[in-house]
């Protein structure tokens, strides 16, 4: 199939984003944001393999095929529905990942800009919310499914199994994050393991994401041991007690990721979300998905491209 050739320096995709993202009062979202521009290098990264890449010298050639750049233009938004226990560190990962402390602002099932007091503390799945700071990232959350959470599992399940049959692509789920909280007496509920078990008609990635991996070392450790021997126990422990588990369930997690807390990390969140961008791009089968994941997640450029190019 012949290669799309574009004389302008760069692809752009409309991306319709929902505004009014600093008001509290209840209205109807609107569309004022201007296009997405795509770097060259992610486009070019994310070629067809059965493509051979441009050996162009113009740096306004952007090898991407056309079926590809119609599949690009279905997708405007990128839709993630981050599960996990109370205290698992959500906030922290997404205030990471948007680079942000902002607070969001949180829409109804319907797209409606909610008022944000009503909201503090009240979990529906169906509710969205956007940061400013990254507004191609919708996010929904799940507050995970406690002892007694059966109706909260069902729920979720519901809300998967519908948003993967919506016919507009904007309003599918495109990932799963499933944050964990390494607890070595209850690693794992069965709610948990039964969300990874129960049959499904969708294909959503999950990526299972293990927050605050420094209080796991203090779980595990041994004062006879220096920081090394105790990082690689709870590595260890990690492993056996998570990892391993959930790679034996039906539908395993795709990709493993690993956070420290909030306070113990000396300032390497970016180099932790740049992690996680690699192995939820490596989760994603579909091509253009793959590049609108890469590109809404503005603040690691680099990464990005380097897991691109280098797949």
């Amino acid at each position: 199939m012949p290669k799309s050739r574009s004389n302008s320096p760069s692809t752009v995709i409309a991306e319709p984003v929902l505004a009014g993202l600093q008001s509290c009062s209840t209205h109807k979202s609107r569309s004022n944001s201007p296009s997405t521009v795509i770097p060259e290098p992610v486009l070019a990264g994310l070629q067809s393999p059965s493509t051979p890449k441009s050996r162009s010298n113009s740096p306004s050639t952007v090898p991407v095929l056309a079926t590809d750049r119609k599949l690009l233009a279905k997708y405007t938004r990128f839709r993630i529905l981050v599960i996990g226990r109370a205290n698992a560190g959500k906030t922290t990962l997404l205030n990471r990942v948007c680079n942000t402390t902002e607070e969001p602002s949180i829409y109804d099932k319907d797209k409606n800009l909610v008022s944000c007091p009503l909201i503090r503390g009240i979990h529906d799945v169906r509710r969205s919310f956007v940061f400013k700071s990254n507004p191609g990232f919708i996010f929904h959350d799940s507050p995970g499914f406690e002892a007694g959470g059966e109706e909260e599992l069902k729920a979720v399940m519901t809300f998967i199994q519908k948003s993967s049959k919506a016919k507009n692509v904007d309003d599918q789920i495109h990932v799963i994050w499933f944050c964990f909280y390494p607890d070595v007496a209850r690693p794992l509920l069965p709610l948990e393991e039964k969300f990874f078990n129960e049959g499904r008609s969708w294909n959503v990635p999950v990526v299972a994401i293990f927050m605050k991996f420094d209080d796991l070392i203090k779980q595990v450790y041994n004062r006879g041991q220096d920081k090394t021997e105790n990082t690689k126990k709870a590595l260890d422990t990690l492993e056996k007690k998570f990892k391993e588990p959930l790679s034996r369930y039906k539908f395993p997690p795709r990709a493993y990721v690993r956070f420290m807390g909030r306070s113990s990390d000396n300032g390497n969140h970016q180099e932790q979300v740049g992690e996680l961008i690699k192995q939820t791009a490596a989760s994603i089968d579909n091509l253009a998905l793959k590049m609108l994941f890469v590109t809404v997640q503005k603040n690691n450029v680099e990464v990005c491209i380097e897991h691109t190019v280098n797949p």
